[in-house]
């Protein structure tokens, strides 16, 4: 079966979907074709290396293309990552929903393994990872590593001097508190670091701030030896927040449309 009839069935199957996300579905597909994606394949952030046998192709873009507008093999529109992270992945800022848009295909990859083992508890994803197959974790993982999406700064005043001490914290980190500089990492400019690190730059605050408190208060813990959870211990709130905000101001030319 095609791909434009594909996404006509699981597009009829979404009318209990809020128009907003149809919306944002739509806008979606227009602004990455399915050639755009095929011609970012061999993108280092699209790869799996060595945890994956096969290299993804055009077939595994149009499984995860497929998943995330709901048609999951034991999916349906509840399963629809387009409801709650857009088409392409540009999330929303509640800190529920974060951006998914250009993260390595390995990483997605093992979060939703993760979500499926219950090594990264989540009320929602959990359920969600568990009815996925292996094939359609990868295929969603490289599919949203594939796209591109404008990236939305974050809205609201902030304090100049807690931005300042973000940047900081990014750059040289706190030698007197043990706490590393973030780009150790993530990278100079917070774009990652494929396949197992993640972008910070143009991630939600509110997100990143959540995600920290978790790590530090013991309840996310899937991260290799243990390495963000003994930096989340020795941050501050306002620690976690000074970065947070730095990161969500800027833009990450590696996940911006082309």
């Amino acid at each position: 079966m095609s791909l434009s009839k594909k996404l006509s069935l699981v597009l009829a199957g979404l009318s209990i979907v809020p128009f907003i996300a149809v919306a944002q579905m739509s806008s979606g597909i227009e602004d990455n074709s399915l050639a755009d994606l095929e011609a970012r394949l061999s993108d280092e952030r699209t790869l799996f290396n060595v945890t994956v046998d096969e290299a993804p192709d055009d077939d595994l873009l149009e499984l995860g293309r497929l998943v995330a507008m709901g048609g999951a093999e034991n999916g349906g529109s509840g399963m629809a990552c387009i409801t709650c992270h857009g088409a392409a992945g540009a999330g929303e800022g509640s800190g529920a929903f974060p951006r998914l848009t250009g993260l390595p295909g390995w990483y997605s990859y093992k979060q939703l393994n993760d979500y499926a083992s219950g090594a990264r508890p989540n009320e929602i994803m959990s359920g969600v990872a568990q009815r996925l197959t292996d094939r359609e974790r990868e295929a969603v993982s490289a599919y949203y590593a594939a796209m591109r999406a404008p990236h939305i700064p974050s809205i609201g005043e902030v304090d100049q001097a807690l931005l300042q001490w973000g940047g900081q914290l990014a750059a040289v980190g706190s030698a007197e508190r043990g706490i590393p500089a973030c780009v150790n990492c993530h990278g100079a400019q917070g774009t990652g670091n494929p396949p197992s690190v993640p972008y910070l730059a143009g991630q939600y605050a509110d997100y990143m701030v959540y995600q920290l408190e978790l790590w530090k208060d013991g309840v996310r813990d899937n991260d290799a030896m243990n390495v963000m959870s003994a930096i989340a211990e020795k941050m501050s709130s306002e620690d976690m927040r000074a970065v947070s905000e730095y990161y969500a101001r800027v833009a990450n030319p590696l996940t911006e449309p082309e």
